[in-house]
């Protein structure tokens, strides 16, 4: 698994299954077809919650690692998906659990909060792009110290665009608990945001 494969069209629930079912057999064609589908999307995923290729791939692999031993006891009582996507949130969050270490942020494209705006000289878009990369850069700085009880359900609900129940599905969590953490996570995030730019403006 060395390069991220383009985006595949998505296959139908009698062939995900049938995938499974081969996966089981140690059919290795069928599991390389079951990457091949949601590889991109995985890898999507932890290159999110690392913001960095190389941790991003390694995080990758490691979580198609973990669906291949776990196939034997996925029971379909969730979408395929959400399985994986499961899989993938608990296997960021361990890595980032064992590193425990600073990095140069996590998200380099979080919110483009600036991307409607007109410019107009070529001098105002050098002010404007360099003001984007540092309000960017700070926002995921601010984003990668929220706990990752936080975090990935930040990047779940604003990134990725998931509903809460599908997150409540893929963190195995009440839905309460996910609106309670996201709602949480934007707090700490807004807050630590407005304490900056306070001391920056004195």
């Amino acid at each position: 698994m060395g390069t991220i494969s383009s985006a595949q069209q998505s296959i139908s629930i009698d062939r995900q299954t049938e995938l499974v079912n081969c996966c089981r057999l140690g059919d290795k064609k069928a599991f390389a077809e079951l990457v091949a589908q949601f590889e991109k999307g995985v890898y999507r995923l932890c290159y999110r919650f690392f913001n960095d290729e190389n941790d991003a791939m390694d995080a990758t692999q490691e979580v198609f690692i973990r669906i291949y031993r776990a196939l034997p006891g996925f029971e379909g009582r969730s979408s395929l998906k959400t399985w994986i996507y499961r899989i993938a949130s608990n296997t960021c969050i361990t890595i980032a659990g064992k590193r425990r270490r600073e990095k140069d942020g996590l998200l380099q494209t979080i919110i483009n909060w600036w991307s409607d705006r007109n410019v107009e000289t070529p001098e105002e878009e050098l002010i404007d792009n360099e003001t984007r990369q540092l309000n960017q850069k700070m926002v995921a700085e601010k984003l990668e110290k929220l706990p990752e009880t936080y975090r990935m359900p930040v990047i779940l609900k604003d990134i990725e665009g998931l509903s809460l129940e599908k997150i409540s599905e893929i963190l195995e969590v009440p839905v309460g608990t996910v609106k309670s953490r996201i709602n949480r996570g934007r707090r700490m995030l807004q807050e630590s945001l407005r304490l900056y730019y306070q001391r920056s403006s004195e």
